[in-house]
C-alpha cells in the first residue's frame, strides 16, 4: 500500500499530491476548488487524493499552515498562507468523502477501503475518515 500511518498523507499516494501541489504554486494561496478541478481533470481525484485534500484543507484550518517543506524544491507547501474554500467545494469534497465512507460501511467494493479492511488500522483508519467528514460537515455548517 505504501503507507507509513492511517493518514492519506502518510502514503506514497499522499505525497505525490503534496509535489503535485508544490508544481502548480505560483502564489501563496491555495484554493480547494481549483484544485479539485485541476486533480478531476487529471483523473488524480480518486479516494486518496480526496482524503489528502480534505487532510490538507482542514490542516491549515486548525494550525493557519502546512507543514509540508521538500528542501531541495524551491516551492513548498510552508509558503502558503491562505486555503480558500467555497460552499460548492466544500460541498463537493464533503460528498467524496462520504462516497468513501459509504463503501466503508458496506461491502468495500472500492480499492482503498478494500486495502484499509485487510489492514490491522482498519479501525484507526475508519475513525480518521469519519472524523474528517465530520470537521468538513461543521465547517460547512459555519459557511451559512
Amino acid at each position: 500500500m505504501g503507507a507509513w500511518g492511517i493518514t492519506a498523507l502518510e502514503s506514497d499516494e499522499g505525497l505525490d499530491l503534496v509535489a503535485a501541489i508544490e508544481d502548480m504554486l505560483p502564489r501563496d494561496t491555495l484554493d480547494l476548488g481549483e484544485l479539485m478541478t485541476k486533480f478531476g481533470e487529471d483523473h488524480f481525484l480518486y479516494d486518496g487524493t480526496v482524503l489528502a485534500l480534505a487532510e490538507l484543507y482542514i490542516e491549515f484550518l486548525e494550525k493557519g499552515r502546512l507543514d509540508y517543506d521538500h528542501e531541495e524544491k524551491v516551492r513548498s507547501l510552508t509558503q502558503v498562507r491562505a486555503f480558500t474554500a467555497d460552499r460548492i467545494s466544500l460541498g463537493a469534497l464533503l460528498e467524496h468523502l462520504n462516497v468513501i465512507w459509504t463503501d466503508i460501511e458496506g461491502d468495500c467494493e472500492g480499492d482503498l477501503a478494500e486495502l484499509w479492511r485487510e489492514s490491522p488500522s482498519w479501525d484507526e483508519w475508519r475513525a480518521h475518515v469519519q472524523q474528517l467528514i465530520a470537521k468538513l460537515d461543521a465547517r460547512l455548517a459555519q459557511e451559512q
